[in-house]
């Protein structure tokens, strides 16, 4: 028996659900730029043009699964989120970028990688879609995508914070089991805390809203032991959703004092 590789293309949303029904075993690729090993049958989904689009709305970014990374730093950055467009700036380098899409973050299967927690602090929301239907899920609820369907877009709302810190962790360009993302974001109202999103992704994902909850109307600045109590909340989430999962011990250190910092950051 041949052991090469089938790689299928298509060329149209028919194009890709007829493939999926015909070819058994089919597994939808685009950039592939985290990819080492390309699955036995692979659709390259690439060049739909109905999966590349960027459109802006007066309180939403609608973004297309394959829309890249490049093509999300040329629009201007005072139209998105801070937070997520330093994270789509801190991913490897220009070149990466250029073949990188929105979905190889979201949906790969290993870990959460550096946008997904930008995307998650920020209650994006995604569209998945199949031959005859489609849904809306909050990112919150996000897994994988059901057999049948496809990522068709990436729904980003857009808010004003007043605190916005987004910090990548461990090496630049590449991949590693120290590598994560941290997102803090809040909003003020009258010297009280009105708002908070908390998120962190790598290899599992984390946000709270027993944790985000805890503090809000809390006067600012902030004590020191509304800080440690956080804090010692924040330790038990990680540890909860780290689960037995055997993870670098210093990712769980980096969150707590990139927590610690942006807490401060409140006055």
């Amino acid at each position: 028996m041949s052991n090469q590789k089938q790689i299928y293309y298509a060329k149209n949303l028919s194009d890709i659900f007829y493939q999926l029904k015909s070819v058994a075993g089919l597994e939808i690729v685009g950039g592939c730029t985290q990819q080492r090993i390309l699955p036995e049958n692979s659709l390259c989904i690439r060049n739909v043009p109905e999966l590349s689009f960027c459109e802006k709305h007066e309180r939403h970014f609608d973004f297309g699964p394959e829309t890249t990374l490049s093509e999300i730093l040329n629009i201007d950055p005072a139209k998105l989120p801070s937070a997520f467009f330093e994270a789509v700036k801190s991913v490897a380098n220009a070149n990466i970028r250029n073949i990188a899409t929105l979905a190889g973050n979201i949906c790969a299967k290993d870990r959460r990688y550096t946008l997904f927690a930008p995307l998650l602090a920020l209650d994006t929301k995604l569209e998945i879609k199949s031959e005859t239907e489609s849904h809306i899920i909050p990112i919150t609820k996000f897994d994988s995508i059901p057999e049948g369907f496809i990522l068709s877009k990436i729904i980003l709302p857009l808010e004003d914070w007043e605190v916005s810190v987004f910090r990548r962790l461990g090496p630049s360009h590449i991949i590693t089991e120290q590598s994560a993302s941290f997102v803090f974001l809040a909003n003020t109202l009258k010297g009280q805390l009105a708002n908070l999103r908390i998120a962190f992704s790598g290899p599992f994902s984390l946000r709270s809203r027993l944790l985000e909850n805890k503090l809000l109307g809390a006067h600012l600045p902030l004590s020191d032991s509304n800080i440690a109590d956080l804090i010692d909340e924040a330790s038990k989430q990680f540890d909860e959703k780290q689960g037995d999962k055997n993870i670098c011990p210093i990712l769980k250190t980096q969150f707590l004092n990139l927590l610690k910092y942006s807490l401060e950051q409140l006055t």
